[in-house]
């Protein structure tokens, strides 16, 4: 049996794909790096040389997440080209599940109030996304922005476990629903 050294692009890969679960918990640390590292089986200085910086890292994890938004909505538009704002709502909320991408975008903006480039980074995201989204519903700007309104508040709620599966609109009623509980 021969052992194959993975290359730097896969190693890139497999860094982003376990940096953005791991950003996600614990945010932009050295800590996060050490563990990503020892996930994917190399050094810490290694991570480091693949993408320059921990900064950087985030970044690329930044680029993978609008990535992920994209192409969902994307598919949503091409299954349902007459009327995608729903599905592309159903497949933000689905992609999401999991944590992942609200835990991470939670720890960009975080990040954000005291790093400009990563701040910027995120406007740019999110304007490329609204672009995206603009693009394949032709969408006016008021529809945009209670699109955008919506997948914030999806973002907000996952993380504290309110069921998204019926929406936003759902998920609201469900707090309400809890408040009178409580």
């Amino acid at each position: 049996m021969t052992l194959r050294r993975s290359t730097a692009a896969h190693r890139r890969t497999q860094a982003i794909a376990a940096g953005m679960r791991i950003f996600a918990d614990q945010g932009l640390t050295t800590s996060a790096v050490q563990q990503v590292a020892d996930e994917i089986g190399v050094s810490q200085p290694y991570v480091f040389r693949l993408f320059g910086s921990k900064q950087a890292f985030f970044l690329a994890c930044l680029d993978e997440l609008e990535a992920r938004v994209r192409a969902v909505f994307r598919e949503a538009a091409a299954a349902y080209p007459n009327d995608p704002m729903p599905a592309m709502g159903a497949g933000f909320r689905e992609l999401i599940a999991d944590g992942v991408i609200s835990g991470m975008w939670l720890q960009a903006v975080t990040a954000a109030r005291r790093d400009e480039e990563i701040a910027a980074r995120c406007r740019q995201l999110a304007a490329r996304v609204l672009e995206e989204v603009e693009r394949w519903t032709k969408a006016p700007p008021e529809d945009l922005a209670r699109f955008a309104a919506r997948g914030a508040l999806v973002m907000l709620l996952q993380p504290l476990g309110v069921d998204l599966t019926g929406g936003s609109q759902a998920a609201v009623d469900s707090l309400r629903t809890e408040r009178t509980v409580s």
